[in-house]
């Protein structure tokens, strides 16, 4: 059945449902851009925007994009509505309330609306309001741009990149198209009111600039084609990088054999998660897909690391062995053979970067678990500002995903003594439990290096004492020779394996965690016992700030750490 052109314009109207989260993360484009366009100028800004999208989605086409935009008049909508066609996601900022906003725009609300229509009315929301940013009475027209500033921040704080609809021309105003262009090239230095500290890492970003002149100036001679704008130089390369690493999170094969584990992983933030809004799924949905990938790739890079000094001990057997006991020709080959195995696990781990992956999922999940239990305790801090800012570029993709992970609505309601719950409960035991198993770990790791290090002086003594006796035995001889020649050898090993973990260091982080999360449950008892002595829902929601932080600096110096043990040949 052919459907009637007014069946089409309904189903056309309808809002658009949210998919089913997957765990992916997008790519964060936000609008900017005047409000009143030439006429003429209007198809070719739509085929602009076109090739923009086109162009990401060739390049990343695993990744999503979440358009974020007030839909103001003019290029605001204009961008929307060739998202909407191309069934992106968009997310919609509000200002103000609707029924103010509207005021900025008579002559189009019925625009306005029909594009809210086909939006997910859980993706539409008014940006909240910062009380300590407003002393005193601010007149109507000063509130109202302080509100349209708010939005300028939040779209060059969450967007990976900044699509600009502009003339170029510079301007006074702190609200307007330029004033968003510079806070996103700026970065948090253009946003004194952001709270980010001035020696944190440059977290400018990139702008797409289409000429777009204003609606009455005259045409011009030949119209400009796009450019993009970055903060410096060599930003360019920067920004792709990043948003390859996006898209190799979310290209992962295994991505379809974990779909149906991400529900139950997703529960281990809460339980009933299945009952949360769309955008406490979406998140939880992500933290499980990295946590999954994590716990993957961390198999992996164990047995990498296994096999890798296994090998390694081999060939010091095999050498001693053919040097000492017997010179066959077979011993060279499988010499030979042990050789080209360990060279071929090395080269593999290197190109697929396993322990990299293991610890970028591991770093992002537990970025991602604070920004859960933040959010679900209503902070509107992002993770991204608080992790790895002082960092090497090459861990800043993370900082990119957390903020791509936190460009979403804002919660409607604050559980602050959920995320007590669930959060300091489960860590404080997770984390005890892990200082025990990885002390217990360290300890037989540190018994088999005496072992061999006491084999190795036993064939010593033996060599030493016996000299004479052993001389008649030859066969003897030689073999305690190859023991005394490769104890040593098998005892580093062992050490090796138990540095490259990171074992030691480990157990001293995860025991200094379980203390802080236990002091933590304890300052939240106090709380429940002697409601009168704080302000309880400001006191909770303080020591969630703090610990998250605590957690993201922690994590950083774990992904630090393992970072300068690489699975290498062991040196000597």
């Amino acid at each position: 059945m052919i459907a009637t052109p007014a069946e089409e314009r309904a189903v056309a109207l309808e809002p658009a449902r949210p998919p089913a989260p997957d765990g992916r993360l997008p790519i964060v484009i936000g609008v900017t851009g005047h409000r009143h366009l030439r006429a003429a100028d209007l198809p070719r800004h739509r085929e602009h925007v076109h090739e923009l999208f086109a162009r990401l989605r060739q390049r990343y086409p695993s990744t999503p994009l979440r358009v974020v935009t007030p839909l103001a008049e003019g290029a605001d909508r204009l961008v929307a509505e060739v998202a909407l066609e191309e069934g992106h996601e968009l997310l919609v900022p509000l200002p103000l309330e609707p029924a103010d906003y509207e005021h900025d725009f008579p002559d189009s609300v019925a625009q306005f609306h029909a594009i809210l229509r086909r939006v997910p009315p859980e993706q539409v929301f008014v940006l909240p309001r910062d009380p300590d940013s407003e002393p005193g009475q601010p007149t109507p027209q000063h509130l109202r741009e302080k509100r349209y500033r708010a939005v300028g921040m939040f779209l060059a704080q969450q967007s990976h990149l900044l699509l600009a609809l502009w003339d170029g021309r510079p301007a006074d105003s702190t609200a307007g198209t330029a004033a968003v262009v510079r806070m996103k090239l700026e970065g948090p230095g253009g946003m004194p009111e952001a709270g980010l500290r001035p020696l944190d890492a440059d977290d400018g970003g990139p702008v797409y600039h289409i000429h777009t002149p204003r609606a009455g100036e005259p045409a011009g001679h030949s119209p400009k084609k796009p450019e993009w704008m970055f903060p410096q130089e060599g930003d360019e390369a920067l920004f792709h990088t990043l948003c390859g690493r996006i898209e190799r999170f979310n290209s992962e094969p295994l991505r379809r054999s974990l779909a149906s584990s991400l529900p139950e992983a997703a529960q281990a933030l809460l339980p009933d998660i299945a009952g949360r809004s769309a955008a406490g799924r979406t998140l939880a949905a992500a933290f499980a897909a990295a946590d999954l990938l994590a716990r993957h790739y961390q198999r992996i890079t164990r047995m990498v690391l296994r096999l890798t000094l296994l090998f390694a001990a081999l060939l010091a057997l095999i050498f001693e062995i053919y040097a000492e006991v017997l010179p066959w020709r077979a011993l060279p080959a499988g010499y030979l053979a042990a050789f080209a195995s360990l060279t071929a696990i090395l080269l593999w781990q290197g190109r697929r970067d396993v322990q990299g992956r293991y610890l970028d999922y591991r770093a992002l999940a537990e970025g991602l678990r604070v920004q859960f239990y933040w959010r679900l305790a209503g902070l509107p801090d992002s993770a991204s500002s608080s992790y790895l800012r002082k960092q090497l570029d090459e861990l800043r993709w993370i900082r990119e995903a957390l903020r791509a992970a936190a460009a979403l609505p804002p919660p409607e309601t604050a559980h602050p003594e959920l995320a007590i719950e669930h959060w300091i409960g489960g860590q404080a035991a997770y984390y005890a439990d892990r200082a025990h198993s990885q002390r217990k770990r360290l300890h037989l790791l540190e018994r088999r290096s005496r072992h061999f290090m006491g084999a190795g002086l036993l064939a010593t003594a033996g060599l030493v004492l016996f000299w004479n006796p052993l001389e008649s035995l030859p066969s003897w001889h030689r073999w305690l020779v190859v023991l005394m020649g490769f104890a040593p050898i098998g005892a580093a090993l062992w050490e090796t394996y138990a540095e490259r973990l990171g074992l030691r260091t480990q157990v001293n982080q995860y025991a200094r965690f379980a203390g802080i999360f236990r002091r933590a449950g304890r300052f939240a008892e106090r709380l429940e016992r002697h409601p009168e002595r704080h302000d309880r829902q400001h006191a909770l929601v303080a020591l969630l700030r703090e610990l998250g932080r605590e957690a993201l600096m922690e994590n950083g110096d774990w992904v630090l750490l393992l970072r300068e043990r690489p699975i290498v040949l062991p040196k000597g």
